[in-house]
């Protein structure tokens, strides 16, 4: 038996690995590409006959983990996937532009192989999906291999989360098997609950003011916020409307989600059918342009010019946000990826031989050599490196005589193999479903936070389960006398009301004209304004009294 890596795009993204396996088929190499990001090309990297691609394993929909499936579909290869992933890509091809080729979609479809539990890619080869939070529908790939007598294992985290991600479960750190090889995807990102918070905070609040909000982001983003600002509207008895427009909309019909208060809307002609006064609306792309005729793109020439609007951006590229228009403007960095802790901790627990070092560069990459138990490889090239061959497992050259002792002296390994592995209880490993509950503190929420940015988000308005399960909210006989005087969607709708004159009379700041000349009104406003930052725009609503009004 004899495995190697080797990195499939090292000067792009590096989150594409080719694994090698030789031992298995006669006179043959197994080769499995691992995601298929930016810059790879599969006919560059497999040499010979004896070489061919068996097949693709892929985690998720994101471009930089797909964006050259199409290029290297060769050797009528199969592309492992979970169901999910399976059943948005298509829409997620098609939403994106990197595919002109319609007959290369068409192969891809046709190649998708959906997986749940253990699978036979070939004899003495088997796969399984591990779920890893980051974003809806992603996994990790778990790969079984006989060595004779012994059983190897693979585990592929792809992007990962501990957190769960629009309802899909995180990472489970306590797999029922020993981890051998680890290809880690390093990515890392320390305030991401932070910023997601944040975003959720800025959006409700502004909602709950009376302002028409339009949140800009990726498909995947945009649906797993309509499905955190939903259920968090559900919890606490929030009057907050969301639509998922266009992209993000066709994505939350095709998983089935029925979240609390959001609604698609797939197609839309006039943006007045999904902007409205005191709600969200998210859509697509996650910079909107003046010029263009996607749905974000749609929306924003509606508000923009609206100073009583809001756009938040959502971003998660490098592209340059709107920072000019009559409507309050905002723009957050959000970054799915584990901290560095949390990726210490997984490399602790699961204690691997090796650990492959992908998707990060540079010092990012570094920090992790000689950091744990195990042989850590940080390689900037293609060459294929040896993990196992007759001898064993096989330490990188330029390890020492201490490191080596110190892997293979490890107290972290044990002997839990057989019990989850192809032939043992498939009931051990954690399921890739969407959960059935809604914990938004799993999804890295802080809701005391969030409160402190949103009066209406108490725990006095929470509704109250009791022993049956149902939810109630608390009445004193004053209520309840009230409530039956009026319909409760009246009431409803009275403190909607009630609430919107409140915000519009707090956030209410007299202002000073300092001078009006070529065309510019220099302002000067006495008050701090609440959630407001360096470099925003906001929106001016003029009161000027003339003369006459005065007298």
């Amino acid at each position: 038996m004899h495995i190697s890596y080797q990195h499939a795009n090292p000067f792009a993204g590096r989150e594409s690995v080719i694994l090698r396996i030789d031992g298995l088929l006669p006179d043959q190499t197994v080769c499995l590409l691992i995601d298929a990001g930016v810059g790879v090309d599969v006919d560059d990297l497999l040499e010979g006959d004896d070489e061919y691609l068996t097949a693709i394993c892929l985690t998720h929909a994101h471009r930089d983990h797909y964006a050259t499936l199409g290029e290297n579909l060769r050797d009528a290869a199969p592309i492992y996937t979970s169901p999910d992933t399976a059943a948005i890509l298509g829409d997620v091809i098609d939403a994106g532009e990197e595919f002109a080729d319609r007959k290369a979609k068409e192969t891809i479809l046709d190649r998708l192989t959906p997986i749940e539990g253990w699978t036979t890619i070939v004899d003495g080869l088997r796969i399984r999906p591990v779920p890893v939070g980051h974003t809806p529908g992603a996994t990790g790939m778990l790969l079984a291999i006989g060595d004779g007598d012994e059983q190897r294992t693979i585990l592929i985290t792809g992007d990962f989360t501990l957190r769960r991600a629009g309802g899909y479960p995180g990472f489970d750190l306590d797999l029922p098997v020993d981890i051998d090889v680890l290809l880690l995807n390093a990515a890392s990102s320390d305030d991401t609950e932070t910023t997601l918070t944040e975003t959720v905070s800025r959006l409700t609040q502004r909602a709950l003011t009376g302002s028409t909000v339009l949140a800009t982001a990726s498909g995947l983003t945009g649906l797993h916020l309509g499905y955190l600002l939903g259920h968090l509207a559900a919890q606490h008895d929030l009057y907050l409307p969301v639509t998922l427009a266009g992209h993000a909309g066709t994505l939350a019909d095709r998983l089935g989600y029925d979240t609390p208060s959001v609604s698609t809307c797939v197609e839309f002609t006039d943006p007045d059918e999904v902007l409205e006064s005191g709600a969200i609306t998210i859509a697509g792309p996650e910079v909107p342009t003046r010029e263009g005729t996607k749905s974000a793109d749609r929306l924003f020439s509606a508000v923009e010019d609206d100073p009583g609007a809001t756009l938040v951006q959502v971003l998660s590229g490098t592209d340059s946000p709107v920072r000019t228009a009559s409507c309050t403007v905002h723009d957050e960095f959000l970054s799915n990826h584990p901290s560095r802790e949390t990726i210490d901790e997984l490399v602790d627990q699961l204690t691997p031989v090796h650990v492959v070092v992908m998707h990060q560069k540079g010092p990012a990459a570094d920090r992790y050599k000689d950091k744990f138990a195990s042989y850590v490889w940080v390689t900037d090239d293609q060459t294929p490196h040896t993990l196992l061959d007759d001898q064993g497992w096989t330490p990188p050259p330029w390890v020492s005589a201490m490191t080596r002792k110190r892997v293979e002296q490890s107290p972290g390994r044990t002997t839990r193999q057989i019990q989850g592995l192809p032939d043992g209880n498939d009931a051990l490993f954690p399921s890739i479903d969407r959960c059935s509950d809604a914990d938004l503190a799993a999804e890295g929420l802080d809701i005391d936070a969030i409160a402190q940015q949103v009066p209406q988000l108490t725990e006095d308005d929470s509704p109250q389960v009791e022993a049956s399960g149902v939810a109630h909210d608390p009445v004193s006989p004053t209520d309840q006398e009230d409530e039956e005087a009026t319909p409760p969607s009246i009431q409803r709708v009275l403190d909607r009301l009630d609430q919107l004159e409140t915000s519009l009379r707090d956030a209410r700041y007299p202002a000073r004209v300092l001078d009006v000349r070529d065309g510019t009104t220099i302002l000067r406003v006495d008050a701090e304004l609440p959630g407001v930052d360096a470099g925003d725009t906001v929106g001016v609503v003029s009161e000027f009294e003339t003369e006459s009004d005065r007298e």
